[in-house]
């Protein structure tokens, strides 16, 4: 995992309500980071948080998280956005931030 997907990592793991981060990217692409955990016995090739470039020179993210039940997915979807954008305050312009629930905690 690259330095600036860790620390997105960590942002959005501090942030009120987030309880998981989930693999994101393609079926595949979760695939062959399983096969490579497996083969390593490391997390490391894990892709839990993606940032790529876009054609514009954009950072594009993507995140998936998991709430609690008891917090409101689209609020704590905010608050993520505006912590990980607060990362890339220089920049201009701004990270495009993709976030997906997939997953809500329950009692």
């Amino acid at each position: 995992m690259s330095d600036r997907a860790a620390e997105i990592e960590a942002v959005v793991f501090e942030t009120p309500g987030v309880v998981a981060v989930y693999r994101t990217g393609s079926a595949v692409s979760k695939l062959i980071d399983a096969v490579a955990e497996q083969l390593t016995g490391s997390e490391e090739a894990a892709n839990r948080v993606t940032v790529t470039q876009g054609a514009d020179d954009r950072d594009e993210i993507e995140i998936a998280i998991g709430v609690e039940s008891d917090t409101a997915a689209v609020e704590t979807a905010q608050a993520v956005r505006e912590r990980v954008a607060a990362l890339f305050a220089r920049r201009v312009p701004g990270p495009l931030v993709r976030i997906t629930v997939v997953h809500v905690v329950g009692e």
